[in-house]
C-alpha cells in the first residue's frame, strides 16, 4: 500500500487542484458534493505476479491472492475519474487491520473537508449489495436502492469510522469481488462494471439528491 499511496497521490494531483496526502490517507476535493472511499491494502504481504482472466466466465483470480479486496474499488475510482467526473476522492490505509487510515483521517479533520451530501465507500462483497452498518436513516435506503441496489448487513468498513465523525451517511456498495481474504478471491469483472456505471449515475444525478444526515442506529436486547 505504500507504494499505491505514492502512485495515487501524484494521479490525483494531475486530476484535481487541492489534494492533501498523508502516509495514512489521501483526500483530493471534487466539485461533486459527494466523496468516494476505497482502502489501499489488502490483507496480502506482497501484490499478485501472476493474474489470470477466464475470458468466458468474465472472471479474474490470481494464485497469490487476487487482492480485489480493495483494489478493485480503487480501480472503479480511477475509472470515474477518467469519465471526466470529479467527486471528492479519499483513499485510505490500513482498513484490513481496523480502519487506521480512517481513524487518523477523522482525528485531523474532525468535520467534512468540503460540503458533501453523502458518501459512498467501493469495499462490497458481490453484485448489488448496499450496507450502511450503524447508519439509519431510511430516505438515505430508499434513495440507493433506487439505483439496483439491495440492502443486506455488514459488519465494519472505512465509513463506520467516518460516517458517524462527519455526521453525513455512508453506503458501502458491491464491488464484484468474492471469497476475499483467501487464496481462492475472485473478480467478477461484469458486476464490477455494473457497479461503476450505477455510481456514475449516481454521481451524474447529484444535483436530484438532497443532504442525507448519518443517524445512529437504535438497538434492543
Amino acid at each position: 500500500q505504500e507504494s499505491l499511496l505514492k502512485v495515487m497521490s501524484k494521479y490525483l494531483k494531475t486530476k484535481y487542484k487541492e489534494v492533501y496526502f498523508t502516509p495514512d490517507y489521501i483526500i483530493a476535493v471534487g466539485d461533486i458534493p459527494i466523496a468516494v472511499i476505497a482502502h489501499l491494502d489488502t490483507v496480502f504481504a506482497s501484490p499478485p505476479e501472476n493474474i489470470f482472466y477466464d475470458r468466458v466466465k468474465n472472471v479474474m483470480w490470481s494464485p497469490e491472492g487476487m487482492g480485489a479486496d480493495d483494489r478493485a474499488g480503487v480501480y472503479a475510482i480511477i475509472q470515474l475519474i477518467k469519465q471526466g467526473l470529479r467527486p471528492t476522492v479519499i483513499f485510505t490505509t490500513d482498513e484490513e487491520r481496523g480502519a487506521l487510515g480512517a481513524e487518523k483521517l477523522i482525528k485531523d479533520y474532525p468535520e467534512a473537508i468540503t460540503e458533501l451530501k453523502y458518501i459512498i465507500q467501493l469495499d462490497r462483497r458481490g453484485s448489488n449489495d448496499c450496507v450502511f452498518y450503524d447508519c439509519e436513516n431510511p430516505d438515505f435506503e430508499e434513495y440507493i436502492e433506487t439505483f439496483d441496489f439491495v440492502t443486506t448487513f455488514g459488519t465494519f468498513s472505512d465509513i463506520s469510522v467516518i460516517c458517524p465523525a462527519w455526521g453525513v451517511a455512508g453506503v458501502n456498495l458491491s464491488i464484484g469481488y468474492v471469497d476475499e481474504h483467501t487464496y481462492s478471491e475472485l473478480l467478477y469483472v461484469g458486476n464490477m462494471l455494473a457497479t461503476i456505471s450505477k455510481v456514475e449515475r449516481m454521481l451524474r444525478s447529484v444535483d436530484k439528491a438532497e443532504k442525507f444526515e448519518y443517524i445512529p442506529a437504535s438497538y434492543t436486547k
